[in-house]
């Protein structure tokens, strides 16, 4: 309903009031005289008062209206602005009204507020400053560590990551706050890990804090092998799981076991051929004790040279394997009650069932290869018997475990074992069942059970020591003196009306131009971007870029945004650097400050530069009309203005996008206030 209508309301009652007045009084004063002159003059009397009557009304109502009404609407605006966003703003009512020293003492109320405010921050400030130095120490450890540090959430979303990471992943575009770790590395053993961690915890919560580590092996998508570690970390509000992410490339150790084993094999086949001579020339001497002597110093001269040639090739091979490091293969303590659960749990998905019988025990081994083996096994026996239930049991024995699979049917005949050892399954990841259980230190074979009509498949695996270390106490948590507060709520484009603003990840984002029509030749000049998740302003995911626009720049352009040819003349073109910025966007909404003129120049190049940035672009010049429609300034310096936005780096594109960014910010606590939470409801209301 408009602010208008209550308004409205009482002054139309007020008249239907004085029109029921009049029609009752006309008519009786017409029942009493029934001289026709006399009701003629009663009726011109009537007619002559009621139209002073509603002229007296109109002016009341209008002088209400632009005197009192209008103002007051204007001063409620300013109020808010104050209370909510900007207790400095200074109110300015410039229509004339009624309301005397109310906008005055409205405005000491505000400087009350900030000054209170101002007051408060320094006390936290004050207070906090031993925080702020843990956090400072926290910063600086870990952007010291060789280790890259991920934090994710249950989706395996990016929360934070320190520089190392950057590094290991080779400044991947796709290394940012609310992209996805499936992104940079290969999902499955991340996934098998996770599961096992959140089995862990679902089975003995108390030892969440004792046995929440796992480390691997994996590689990522760029082709890079990197030891990785995961952990779940303390629960957080609005986050179901967290986990932390450790990793460092290791593909230097890699190679190193490659080249070590080339080097071992080369040094044998170079080995062979002298020892067979020497061994020759030996025999010679042994059995031909009376061979002249010029055959025998021929046949000692060759044992010397291949001695020689022998302690020269120990010699390189002692000197290249000196200069090699060793590879190193992560093994992990696996409880086999966890394994088989995570195993079951995918196996039901298929329509099998998959139990585990008896006590568990500790193997210890690599995890994402056992889960991988034991699913191919038990879907292969299916494929095998047709069976739908199969039971594992856990036995011990010889320092390993042995995982026996159970079920109704005849055994695997040995030539079909065979041909499952060969196999390439796609989860293995090039290699064959026979190099996973290589891996493993295993063997696989079947046998009829001693029951009659169930056979028997048998897997042994390395023991663990924890097998008999006795229990030991729970250590409480240290205190955590530092916050990740970043999270993100990923969606495509279709969902996005109905997802809450306050979730969403936006980029706002800014360019320079040489001029400002892009039909006739002006061209993006800069492009830069800021990040916005769950309404916090990502200062460290910033998109800042000069262009070459491949023409000159006028001076007049020059005297604004203060770019010269120089400065963009070894600059790649737009088409390279949109290409950066679209991935730097990625799902994330775009907004603007009058957002239309960027995207102008932004479309006529998305053709050339192959890509298309889709769904809505939200624009803070239609926002600041909605929200503040009592007032026609809305360019950026005024609404920074009003909000109380500290204007820095002025006409540059980052400089804007960022005062742009905090903009968005305050609107979005405004628009919230209005009962409006979700992008569909912001656009239908800039509609209006």
């Amino acid at each position: 309903m408009d602010k208008r209508s209550p308004f409205l309301l009482l002054m139309l009652a007020t008249a239907v009031l004085f029109a029921v007045l009049f029609a009752g009084a006309g008519i009786l004063l017409l029942s009493r005289s029934a001289d026709p002159a006399v009701r003629a003059s009663i009726v011109l009397t009537l007619e002559v008062t009621a139209f002073i009557t509603a002229v007296l009304l109109l002016t009341i109502y209008t002088v209400l209206y632009f005197y009192v009404i209008s103002p007051l609407r204007m001063l409620s605006r300013e109020i808010r602005i104050i209370s909510d966003i900007n207790p400095g703003y200074v109110i300015n009512v410039a229509h004339p009204h009624f309301l005397g020293d109310i906008p005055k003492a409205a405005g000491d109320i505000g400087a009350a507020l900030m000054k209170a405010r101002r007051e408060i921050a320094e006390a936290v400030s004050a207070g906090s400053s031993d925080m702020e130095d843990r956090k400072a120490r926290l910063d600086t450890i870990l952007s010291s560590l060789r280790e890259g540090i991920i934090v994710c959430d249950d989706k395996a979303h990016i929360l934070f990551y320190n520089p190392a990471a950057k590094r290991v992943f080779n400044n991947s575009s796709d290394l940012a706050l609310g992209r996805s770790l499936y992104k940079l590395c290969t999902a499955s053993p991340i996934e098998s890990t996770l599961a096992l961690l959140k089995q862990r915890s679902l089975r003995s919560p108390k030892d969440r804090d004792t046995d929440n580590g796992i480390s691997f092996v994996c590689s990522t998508l760029a082709g890079t092998i990197i030891s990785s570690g995961m952990r779940l970390l303390p629960a957080v509000p609005g986050l179901s799981w967290s986990f932390l992410f450790v990793c460092e490339d290791i593909s230097r150790e890699t190679d190193a076991s490659g080249r070590r084993q080339n080097l071992l094999r080369s040094a044998l086949r170079g080995m062979q051929t002298s020892l067979t001579s020497l061994i020759l020339s030996a025999d010679s001497l042994e059995l031909l004790p009376d061979i002249d002597t010029a055959t025998r110093a021929t046949l000692e001269k060759t044992i010397s040279a291949d001695a020689r040639s022998l302690a020269s090739r120990y010699d390189v091979l002692a000197r290249e394997i000196e200069e090699l490091e060793p590879a190193r293969y992560l093994m992990n303590d696996v409880s086999s009650d966890d394994a088989v659960a995570c195993v079951a749990r995918r196996l039901e998905e298929k329509g099998l069932r998959l139990t585990l019988i008896g006590d568990p025990l500790w193997v210890r081994t690599d995890i994402h290869s056992l889960l991988l083996l034991l699913e191919f096994l038990a879907l292969r026996i299916h494929e095998h018997a047709g069976a739908r239930n199969m039971e594992v049991e856990t036995l011990l024995g010889d320092k390993r475990v042995y995982f026996n699979f159970y079920w109704p049917g005849e055994a695997v005949p040995e030539a079909e074992i065979r041909d499952w050892k060969s196999r390439l399954p796609e989860a293995f990841a090039a290699h064959t069942v026979s190099d996973v259980l290589e891996r493993l230190g295993s063997e696989i074979w079947s046998s009829p059970h001693h029951t009659p009509g169930f056979a028997i498949l048998r897997l042994p695996l390395p023991s663990s020591t924890r097998q008999w270390e006795p229990a030991f106490p729970l250590v409480p948590a240290r205190p955590v003196y530092t916050d990740f507060s970043a999270t993100e709520e990923a969606a495509e484009t279709s969902p996005l009306r109905d997802l809450p603003l306050s979730t969403m990840t936006f980029v706002v984002f800014d360019t320079e131009t040489t001029g400002l029509t892009p039909l006739e030749g002006d061209e993006i000049i800069s492009l830069a971007g800021v990040k916005i998740i769950k309404r916090g302003i990502i200062v460290g995911e910033t998109f800042d870029e000069l262009v070459n626009p491949g023409r000159s720049i006028p001076q007049s352009s020059v005297r604004i945004h203060g770019i010269t040819a120089d400065m963009v003349g070894g600059k790649p073109p737009l088409e390279e650097v949109l290409g950066r910025f679209h991935a730097f966007v990625g799902n994330a909404v775009l907004v603007g400050h009058n957002a239309a003129f960027d995207m102008r120049f932004i479309r006529m190049k998305e053709g050339r530069a192959n890509v298309r940035f889709r769904g809505p672009v939200l624009d803070t010049l239609e926002l600041s009309r909605y929200l503040h429609a009592h007032t026609p300034e809305h360019s950026l310096d005024a609404v920074a203005r009003r909000l109380g936005v500290e204007v820095r780096g002025r006409h540059t594109a980052l400089g804007d996008s960022l005062i742009t960014a905090q903009i968005f910010v305050k609107f979005l606590f405004l628009l919230q206030e209005k009962g409006i939470t979700t992008l569909g409801q912001m656009l239908e209301a800039v509609r209006q």
